[in-house]
């Protein structure tokens, strides 16, 4: 038997050539003059149920006797091989390598990392915005609290200083008005 390509070897069996090649070369097969039968048979275990057989001659029809009144029948011959790629039409079955499931479902658990850190990063400044809003409207409480406490106190100092200013007013203004001579005394 000689040398079978693997483009062959694949087609025959329906199956991806990288995935049969790769597997190949970790088994440590050159596939570069083909597949040897060494290669054929080992591929063939890894990658079938049951290896697909060479197809051996045609058997002689059965005859079955029921007796002389019958003519003899001849059984159509069952097929040896089966290439269930003639049944299912020109509809090619794809497979995708383990390492590009692999590497979509490390994608796909990547971005579900991505999206729950940054919920929790969008959720922690949510917490510290309204907890600044809460301190701000505090504040704005007590700085207008402190406004109004300020007005009054001041509107107290001010009508306090008026009367201070109207008394001093007073007592200075005593000392420009000449005094009344005081009446002598009578005997």
């Amino acid at each position: 038997m000689s040398n079978l390509s693997l483009s062959a070897y694949c087609k025959a069996r329906n199956l991806p050539k990288s995935t049969v090649y790769k597997a190949l070369k970790a088994e440590g097969f050159d596939t570069s003059d083909g597949l040897s039968p060494d290669a054929v048979a080992w591929a063939d275990s890894y990658f079938l149920d049951e290896p697909l057989t060479e197809p051996t001659t045609a058997t002689a029809p059965t005859v079955i006797e029921v007796g002389n009144h019958r003519g003899a029948l001849a059984l159509p011959n069952a097929p040896t091989a089966i290439n269930l790629a003639d049944y299912r039409g020109d509809v090619a079955l794809t497979s995708f390598e383990p390492e590009d499931v692999d590497r979509f479902l490390s994608g796909c658990d990547g971005f579900l990392e991505a999206v729950e850190a940054d919920y929790q990063h969008q959720q922690a400044i949510t917490q510290r915005k309204a907890q600044q809003a809460a301190a701000v409207k505090a504040k704005v409480e007590q700085v207008k609290e402190a406004s109004l406490v300020y007005k009054l106190r001041s509107e107290s100092l001010a009508l306090h200083n008026a009367a201070i200013d109207a008394q001093v007013q007073r007592d200075m203004s005593v000392l420009g008005k000449p005094q009344q001579p005081a009446e002598p005394a009578q005997p």
